[in-house]
């Protein structure tokens, strides 16, 4: 009989020991081992926030109410970075209010921000309307992350102070890399100083994501406040997983160019939750899924958010004091003021050019910030600020009529279909027409002022908003043409709005009266076609 060997009886040995193992290892079914679970990561997301409280008569928005929504989607998960997509110390109509003889300047919007437990902001265009000192204190008092990668101060050199351009968090494990950017038009739409400037966004945000790469960030999301096409623009120049964005006060999920863009509407009435889905293994996002939560009167306000906000309650009752009235529904919805006439727009302009004098009188759409319908009835000072909540000047400017037809181009010269241009022209005592389908700088095809066809070499007073008087928002051919103050008693245009509201004169009109008509085909032509104007 042939003998085994010692290796091969132990190899026999061994066989069955293998297949056991290879048998236990293997499910049943075949399948390979389940991956692990992906990691989550929440955003929540806000953007142009300009009050505390609730607006519409309480039914929307208030940050106590959103406060109370956040604490619940922590206690879900303890991985949420709360964020804010610009625009939120201006226009607010707290801002413009004085505490112990001083205005806010967005005082109260930074302790609402640090009571409620916001994380990062990105620098919007109306953070720079109180001037640079003014955002440089509100920046200093901020218990969160102010982003801005393509806002430079040329005489200290870098980032404007306080700011940072990127910043990484490890949050449940992921490595989120966050960046800002903010529109690069920003300085002809603000008051931001001489020193400041506006780089491109799209060169800012590149160095600013291969920084958060070379710091180990797996997944990075842009904070903008840009225009949707500049947010398009933005996601074919640099690889990101995701954007949200502000400035256009409406919400939005666009997933066209592979990149999802995510916003909210304003003022709180809605918060944005970006649930992002995180392979554990690789650190790359699978998922990115968005929900917008509404904000009404069913959800509870926070008891600690608002006795944080406690010595603000005198200011809040304040602005809930009656100034007057009005007989008919007023019209101060954005999509409406920056793109035809409205009888807020008309009353806004007639109250201004009775107030002052004026022959002529011309208020820009973007300077009417209410964007509802105000029904008939009562108006409390907090509708007031909304209507207008900037600090600026009424003036007289003395123009020839030729730089008359030159202000009222520059108001139409962006209009088109998709457009909400913020230099669009609210006018009294003048009627004019316009073409959008012609070029640019020949659009006006008529002009009347007090029922006479505009007289080129004649000279008329022009009552207007400083703002605009200074050359902002377009309106160059204004700089530097005979100015003086319309209100010699020290009063303010929101003086004059509330005295008319209180008076009922001049009366706001139920409909516009035709004193702006749209003529020509609903498309611009080739040679007239310009980029989606921005809010502004």
């Amino acid at each position: 009989m042939k003998k085994t060997t010692a290796p091969a009886r132990r190899g026999a040995l061994l066989l069955p020991l293998a297949l056991a193992w290879v048998l236990t290892a293997v499910p049943a079914s075949g399948a390979a081992p389940a991956a692990p679970a992906p990691l989550k990561v929440t955003l929540l997301h806000l953007a142009d926030v300009y009050q505390v409280q609730p607006v519409e008569s309480g039914r929307r928005g208030g940050l106590a109410r959103v406060a109370t929504l956040r604490k619940q989607v922590l206690k879900e998960s303890p991985n949420v970075v709360t964020v804010l997509g610009g625009d939120t110390l201006s226009p607010s109509v707290e801002s413009l209010l004085e505490v112990e003889g001083k205005a806010l300047k967005g005082r109260q919007m930074v302790d609402a921000w640090n009571a409620l437990g916001l994380d990062y902001a990105v620098l919007g265009n109306h953070e720079f309307d109180f001037g640079d000192d003014a955002l440089r204190e509100r920046v200093s008092e901020s218990r969160f992350t102010w982003l801005g990668a393509n806002v430079e101060d040329t005489k200290a050199g870098g980032l404007f102070a306080g700011v940072k351009a990127y910043d990484v968090r490890d949050v449940g494990g992921v490595k989120l890399g966050l960046f800002g950017v903010v529109l690069p038009e920003t300085k002809a739409t603000s008051k931001a100083g001489a020193d400041t400037q506006f780089t491109d966004f799209c060169e800012a945000s590149k160095a600013a994501v291969a920084k958060l790469r070379e710091a180990g960030a797996s997944v990075v999301v842009g904070l903008t406040h840009l225009t949707l096409e500049q947010d398009r623009s933005l996601a074919k120049c640099v690889k990101v997983d995701a954007i949200l964005g502000g400035h256009d006060h409406v919400g939005v999920e666009d997933r066209s160019t592979g990149t999802p863009i995510f916003k909210v509407h304003a003022d709180a009435v809605e918060l944005g939750r970006l649930t992002l889905d995180v392979d554990a293994t690789t650190g790359a996002l699978r998922k990115a899924t968005w929900k917008r939560l509404p904000v009404t009167r069913k959800v509870p306000e926070d008891a600690e958010f608002n006795a944080a906000m406690k010595a603000y309650e005198p200011l809040f009752a304040r602005l809930s004091e009656r100034v007057g009235r009005t007989p008919v529904a007023l019209e101060a919805r954005a999509s409406e003021v920056r793109t035809r006439e409205t009888n807020l727009g008309s009353f806004v302009a007639d109250s201004f050019r009775a107030a002052s004098g004026a022959d002529v009188a011309l208020v820009n759409g973007g300077a009417l910030r209410a964007d509802m319908v105000l029904p008939a009835g009562v108006l409390t000072r907090r509708e007031l600020h909304a209507i207008l909540p900037y600090e600026d000047a009424l003036v007289v400017v003395e123009v020839k009529g030729a730089t008359l037809r030159a202000v009222l181009e520059n108001g139409v010269s962006l209009s088109r279909e998709d457009a909400k241009p913020g230099r669009f022209p609210q006018v009294s005592g003048l009627r004019f027409a316009y073409d959008p389908s012609r070029p640019v700088g020949d659009r006006v095809v008529d002009v009347k002022v007090g029922g006479k066809p505009l007289d080129a070499e004649a000279t008329y007073r022009l009552a207007t908003l400083s703002f605009l008087a200074s050359g902002k928002d377009g309106y160059e051919m204004l700089k530097g043409q005979p100015t003086t103050p319309a209100l010699k008693d020290g009063r303010t245009p929101l003086d004059v709005l509330a005295e008319a509201f209180r008076s009922g004169k001049p009366a706001p009109r139920a409909k516009g009266d035709g004193r702006i008509a749209r003529r020509g085909t609903s498309t611009l032509s080739k040679d007239a076609r310009r980029p989606p104007a921005p809010l502004k």
